[in-house]
């Protein structure tokens, strides 16, 4: 497709009766790489779509006729959400069982860029596989594929980076930059973090209250102080965590050992866990790392319950054998879980406030009467996450970032004994990450709380962490050892 020009000249686009995003005056050439940068809540998402031409033109002047492709989040919930009603028609073929498969996204996309994208991203293996069984960053490297290969002119990258592990993020941006420089396709890159900025940016900006307030040299942003705050480390006041209401204080586990898998093997295309022996005791705190797909989130499924595969295999947790006649909320009240699928199936649009109290009784939304006490610990938890103005507030109509942060509190709220945290800082920016870490520390040093944290940055670990697991590939092929340490104080 041959690239052109693509010209903004103050251009407001309208969200909603009371909301607009400003785009302003920008022009961007078939060379141009814009990196764009703001803090949860800032608008990146709806500058994102607005550029992406998803919103009404209200004044000014936008580009027509041009093919923007967008990858965001968003698009990846709105293909789960596409899935789940092909899967649940009244009138599903063979194939509409399965679902949507990879192949299904691709087969209208540019077969020689596809089949270069397909093996740099590593997707041979997830082609014919259904959205629903990948990991968050299998799909998301999907959506990436799919997006660089329909040969758009202009390719808008909301957060990509996002719940990619090391390998593949270092991969992503080595493709990014190839892509600018090979084909010449015009970029406007949406970042959380220094690390995934491209050396070969054209210019830079800072997004605030959903305008472009700001797009110079990166020496120039580099050195605004608003900017140095979104990308550097931020520094955030001790914290002091409100203690749980009365009513959700639990009895005491018998034993040390509060999570136990004997023996599991769990095998769907490939042998995920093989012969695994894996036990959590009071006051361990476990990082689990590795790979996209390497098996942290079926681990983790395992001891939540919501992997059918549990009760064909030995596991313990809070002292319930799976399988033993338990229910579920036997299991639920005593862990808190934040994970990307998590996010996904909280689709309740409810008031923040109500998000927050559904953690004392681990549903998705809130259907029980709460207590005058656990309403002033919601409201406790709101203002220390800086989040009291966004109480009465539509979860839904929260940035990304915001609701992950909304999903943490509900997580903590109630103490629990085991926190499972499936890549909590997805989303979040350097202050909010930096709030999130003192949070975790906060539970690891005052009070009984084991901590299961799945994390593809070594930043984002707090120190305190006792023990990890870590998931190694085996050669080349999509096979992996689990192996486990001791981490030294």
């Amino acid at each position: 497709m041959t690239q052109r020009t693509i010209s903004f000249t103050d251009a407001i686009f309208k969200i909603d009766e009371n909301r607009s995003v400003e785009i302003g005056n920008i022009t961007i050439a078939p060379s141009d790489l814009i990196v764009l940068i703001g803090g949860n809540g800032s608008g990146k998402t709806s500058i994102a779509k607005a550029l992406n031409g998803d919103f009404e033109l209200s004044s000014g002047v936008a580009p027509t006729n041009y093919h923007p492709v967008l990858v965001s989040f968003e698009k990846q919930l709105e293909l789960y959400e596409a899935d789940y009603e092909m899967r649940n028609s009244d009138c599903t073929t063979a194939q509409e069982e399965i679902g949507i498969t990879p192949n299904m996204i691709f087969k209208d996309d540019d077969k020689e860029v596809l089949n270069k994208l397909v093996s740099a991203l590593k997707l041979e293996p997830l082609l014919d596989k259904s959205i629903r069984s990948l990991s968050g960053g299998e799909g998301r490297k999907v959506l990436l594929a799919h997006a660089l290969s329909s040969k758009p002119n202009l390719i808008i990258f909301d957060t990509p980076f996002d719940a990619l592990d090391v390998e593949t993020r270092a991969d992503l941006l080595n493709l990014i930059e190839q892509l600018h420089t090979d084909y010449q396709t015009p970029m406007v890159l949406i970042v959380n973090r220094p690390s995934e900025i491209p050396k070969s940016l054209t210019s830079m900006g800072i997004i605030s209250d959903c305008k472009i307030v700001k797009l110079a040299s990166f020496e120039e942003i580099e050195q605004d102080e608003d900017a140095k705050m979104l990308l550097g480390y931020a520094n955030v006041p001790d914290v002091t965590l409100p203690e749980a209401p009365e009513k959700a204080k639990l009895p005491e586990i018998e034993g040390d050992v509060i999570v136990s898998l004997k023996d599991v093997n769990i095998e769907y295309q490939r042998k995920v866990l093989d012969h695994l022996y894996f036990e959590v005791r009071k006051g361990q705190h476990w990082h689990i790392m590795g790979p996209n797909g390497a098996g942290k989130s079926t681990l983790l499924s395992l001891i939540t319950g919501d992997n059918p595969l549990v009760y064909t295999n030995d596991v313990t947790v809070f002292g319930y054998k799976r399988g033993s006649g338990e229910s579920i909320w036997d299991i639920k009240k005593y862990y808190g879980l934040v994970s990307g699928a998590l996010h996904l199936d909280y689709r309740v649009n409810g008031p923040v406030i109500n998000v927050v109290l559904s953690g004392f009784y681990d549903s998705i939304g809130l259907y029980s009467k709460v207590s005058d006490e656990e309403i002033t610990i919601a409201k406790k938890w709101l203002e220390i996450a800086g989040l009291s103005d966004k109480e009465d507030v539509g979860f839904k109509s929260l940035s990304f970032g915001q609701q992950r942060l909304v999903l943490i509190i509900r997580a903590l709220v109630k103490n629990p004994p085991l926190l499972i945290l499936d890549e909590p800082l997805q989303g979040l920016d350097s202050y909010a990450r930096a709030l999130v870490k003192s949070f975790i520390s906060y539970a690891m040093h005052n009070g009984n709380t084991s901590i299961l944290f799945v994390s593809h940055h070594q930043e984002d670990l707090p120190e305190g962490f006792t023990n990890r697991l870590s998931f190694v590939r085996i050669g080349n092929e999509q096979n992996f050892k689990v192996v486990q340490e001791t981490l030294s104080k």
